[in-house]
């Protein structure tokens, strides 16, 4: 035996060893999330810790919901006067918590009720959630004191400040980015039949954003909150807009680094795609703090590679994305993750697979810290605008890539060879999209987003100078018929 075949048998032993360890690991993980699972369950057929433990709260506009797949509802200006923890607390989630705690199933949950309804047994957020030992299921026997009524400070708090954006994203809207506010302000908002962008709808539901020159309430309660609510909190998540160009994101990192706290995990939503300065300050800051909290992890989106993402996140470059993310990888303190949420629409559907090869290229470049790796997918699919959701194409192309989606899962699954580098827990997210692509929509349902699917990319080709035909060859075909409906 050669000494070259001798040091390739040994590489792929290595490989094969660690990917076993890989696999056991997660197996275990797996196997003790379904036990505690029994636990939640004993509480009520419905019940999740989400409801109570963790919230998102946008400040610009006063809307929080729990967990972030309900509808956001409006914070009374009357409650938060009264306490500041009612940015969490609202009468109304409070309504929702005891529809659970009465094996109720609340509305507003249909994303979790959509997923444990398929034919075949799937694992929803809810489980996921409940489930989690870093801030939720340790905490099970406090919610079940506390009941529906009492105040509880969350454990994982998602904030937005504001919707400062250099991006225009085609799922996203005007109460969330400023750039979408300034096309929707020159251009109107879009001719679908739900007048995509609509400002008189924003304000009739109480959505507009607080314009940056005037005082915001909800902001002035965050800070009031704060001090009190730093302590218990276990993850503390900054979205936006882009966090990264607002002054209370720096503002909470100089808190961070003037209030150590052992057990914070603190994570940035960030685009990714702004100037690089930004990038290297982040970095920069972020290596102060590192040994004064527990964990920084760093949360981006995209959903497809190349200019097919550039055109779904339109302001993306998608090779200085990547260029980017390879910086705050190479720059940053080993323990500092990076995770990939894939908001999976209609146009992610060609290139989703190729984006998928470029974050295993990322994973395998930075090395796993302490049996995490630094580099994570977490795949949803898009809800709103429902004429962007993947429902919306024929069944035939449907069919065809959620077969190449489960294929490709199952080929690339860590159990699968030291070549796998899917978790189980990512391979059955991608299992769960690819049957949820396989539901058929009401025909009238279909034909008006079909006819909108029309409508809007027609029009955002015409504000943008973008070319839907070019950039989705494979999709031009029910382009063209959606636009003569």
């Amino acid at each position: 035996m050669s000494n070259a075949t001798s040091k390739k048998d040994k590489k792929n032993k290595g490989h094969t060893e660690e990917s076993e360890k890989s696999f056991q690991h997660n197996l275990d993980n797996l196997n003790n999330m379904l036990k505690r699972f029994e636990k939640i369950s004993e509480v009520s057929p419905t019940f999740c810790t989400a409801k109570w433990l963790q919230s998102t709260v946008y400040l610009h506009t006063g809307l929080t919901h729990s967990c972030h797949h309900p509808p956001a509802h409006k914070i009374p200006l009357d409650e938060i006067e009264n306490s500041p923890a009612a940015l969490h607390n609202t009468k109304y989630k409070k309504e929702q918590r005891q529809k659970m705690l009465e094996g109720e199933r609340p509305n507003e949950c249909h994303y979790c009720w959509n997923i444990e309804d398929l034919p075949s047994e799937n694992m929803s957020d809810r489980m996921f959630k409940s489930t989690n030992t870093q801030w939720s299921f340790q905490h099970l026997e406090k919610i079940k004191s506390a009941g529906s009524k009492s105040d509880l400070n969350p454990t994982y708090l998602e904030v937005a400040f504001d919707n400062t954006c250099n991006f225009k994203c085609m799922y996203c809207s005007p109460d969330i980015s400023t750039t979408w506010m300034d096309e929707i302000l020159q251009n109107g908002p879009y001719p679908t039949s739900v007048k995509t962008g609509n400002l008189d709808w924003l304000k009739e539901q109480d959505r507009l954003p607080i314009r940056h020159d005037q005082h915001n309430p909800y902001v002035e309660a965050f800070w009031k909150w704060w001090p009190q609510l730093y302590k218990d909190l276990n993850t503390f998540r900054i979205t936006g807009g882009e966090p990264l160009l607002n002054q209370n994101t720096w503002k909470v990192l100089e808190f961070v680094n003037n209030n150590p706290h052992s057990e914070f995990n603190l994570a940035i939503n960030t685009n990714m795609g702004i100037q690089s300065k930004w990038i290297t300050k982040f970095c920069q800051v972020s290596n102060s703090i590192a040994d004064r909290i527990n964990s920084l992890d760093i949360y981006t989106s995209c959903e497809a590679q190349g200019e097919q993402a550039e055109y779904i996140r339109f302001g993306l470059n998608y090779k200085s994305f990547m260029d980017n993310n390879e910086y705050l990888l190479s720059n940053a303190y080993e323990q500092n993750r990076l995770h990939f949420m894939i908001t999976f629409n209609a146009l992610s559907i060609t290139s989703f697979l190729s984006f998928l090869a470029d974050i295993r290229k990322l994973r395998r470049k930075f090395k796993p810290y302490k049996m995490l790796d630094r580099v994570s997918l977490m795949v949803s699919y898009l809800q709103w605008p429902q004429f962007q959701s993947v429902l919306v194409l024929p069944k035939e192309i449907r069919q065809s890539y959620s077969a190449q989606f489960l294929n490709y899962a199952q080929e690339n699954s860590i159990e699968s060879g030291p070549d796998g580098f899917l978790y189980l827990e990512e391979v059955e997210q991608i299992k769960r999209l690819s049957q949820f692509m396989l539901q058929e929509l009401d025909e009238n349902d279909l034909y008006l987003r079909r006819k909108d699917f029309g409508l809007f990319y027609q029009e955002y080709d015409k504000r943008k100078k973008t070319n839907f035909s070019k950039v989705f060859p494979e999709l031009s075909e029910f382009y063209g018929k959606c636009l003569k409906l």
